[in-house]
């Protein structure tokens, strides 16, 4: 009889579980919207540029894109990464602000392996500009194959 009881309350909360799932499935696609898609190289060049439009930062040099490959941070984890080596210049009050800003709008997105070394071809203008060096790593949606 007990059996029975708790075989009809889960019944009973089919459409509760049911609507849980929906949402976390809404969620997760709401998330997703932010990851790299198609043409990698397009996709990560064209929102960093976008983003770089307000912030005094120079990006002259952007590499290739990685071929995706998988998460090296997290086992068995569902996606894929992608990375893109950049360099430039920037003041380093300016380059502070415009990586804390990037991260923070792009939460699928990482700059990793900064290097900083003084400006190699100063002008007498941005001598006290810092040359830099990052790769950016960002999560790649799986196509739906």
């Amino acid at each position: 009889m007990e059996k029975l009881e708790q075989m009809q309350r889960t019944v009973q909360r089919a459409n509760e579980i049911e609507a849980s799932f929906q949402q976390a499935s809404d969620a997760l696609t709401e998330k997703e919207s932010g990851m790299a898609t198609g043409d990698l190289y397009s996709w990560m060049q064209g929102s960093l540029r976008r983003f770089q439009r307000n912030y005094r930062v120079e990006i002259p040099q952007i590499g290739s894109v990685s071929t995706p490959e998988n998460v090296n941070c997290l086992a068995s984890f569902p996606y894929k990464q992608a990375s893109l080596t950049i360099a430039g210049t920037a003041y380093y009050h300016d380059l502070g602000r415009f990586i804390a800003d990037f991260e923070n709008a792009f939460p699928l997105m990482r700059v990793m392996n900064l290097n900083l070394d003084m400006n190699p071809s100063p002008t007498s203008a941005d001598r006290d500009k810092l040359a830099f060096k990052m790769d950016i790593i960002t999560l790649v949606k799986p196509s739906k194959t």
